[in-house]
């Protein structure tokens, strides 16, 4: 075999490693999409209990704050009505503190009715949201799993493709263009063995000239006139018996 061939070889065989590790690397995502589905499932209960309860609290932080403008008010007033020197402008002060006293009761009582929905979701949240914390740890620890299998696999890749680089330059340079075209057209592997005159590549018979010729030059290969692949002579494995009387012979 010459050195052509068993270049042409090597980078048949690290295509192929290449190949099924890029396979393997398509189904990551799919991995990390199942692993994910139960951690959206929670997501979703969460949402549904969490969502209120923060509008409740953004509701009550909102009439806090209404509550202290108010009282600024009714303080501002208050103090209004010490230098006040009419009755009507006595009365216009009176009524915007009492307004302002309607309007914290109002807030007042809304708050607490706010409160005690909380209080009453408040086991229920806790149970989900502990729930989602376990579920979101489990993801976290099958997807750091998963992305470092990906990253060993990218690595594999970095090696094979190396391991081609460095071959390469043993091929001639039009044989590795028809190489490279064939494995770019989907024809792969692009260079196959013969296998008792059938290319193992489309699974056709050779015609017999052209099978005899690669008998005759093993160190070279030819193309399959039915798929265009480039093929090559392996010599088929001895049987059992020849095995065993070259182990007497030695």
């Amino acid at each position: 075999m010459s050195d052509e061939l068993t270049a042409l070889i090597t980078l048949a065989e690290q295509d192929k490693l290449i190949w099924e590790v890029q396979r393997k690397l398509r189904g990551i995502p799919v991995q990390l999409a199942d692993s994910r589905k139960r951690l959206n499932a929670e997501q979703v209960l969460l949402d549904e209990v969490k969502i209120p309860w923060e509008q409740w609290d953004g509701e009550i932080r909102e009439k806090e704050s209404t509550i202290e403008i108010a009282q600024e008010t009714i303080t501002r007033f208050e103090e209004h009505m010490k230098a006040v020197t009419t009755q009507h402008e006595y009365m216009a002060a009176r009524k915007q503190i009492d307004e302002a006293r309607r309007l914290n009761v109002r807030l007042q009582d809304e708050i607490v009715e706010s409160r005690v929905k909380q209080e009453e979701l408040e086991p229920q949240l806790k149970e989900v949201q502990t729930r989602y914390d376990k579920v979101l740890e489990d993801y976290q620890v099958v997807e750091a799993e998963i992305l470092k299998v990906q990253s060993g696999l990218e690595a594999d890749i970095a090696g094979y493709e190396q391991a081609k680089s460095e071959v390469a330059g043993k091929v001639d340079s039009q044989s590795l263009k028809y190489y490279e075209r064939l494995a770019s057209s989907g024809k792969f592997p692009a260079l196959v063995p013969t296998v008792a005159g059938i290319c193992s590549g489309c699974n056709i018979a050779l015609p017999p000239q052209d099978y005899n010729q690669l008998i005759a030059n093993p160190a070279r290969y030819k193309t399959c006139s039915h798929c265009t692949r480039m093929i090559y002579y392996e010599p088929p494995a001895p049987s059992e018996e020849e095995q065993e009387e070259e182990s007497r012979s030695a």
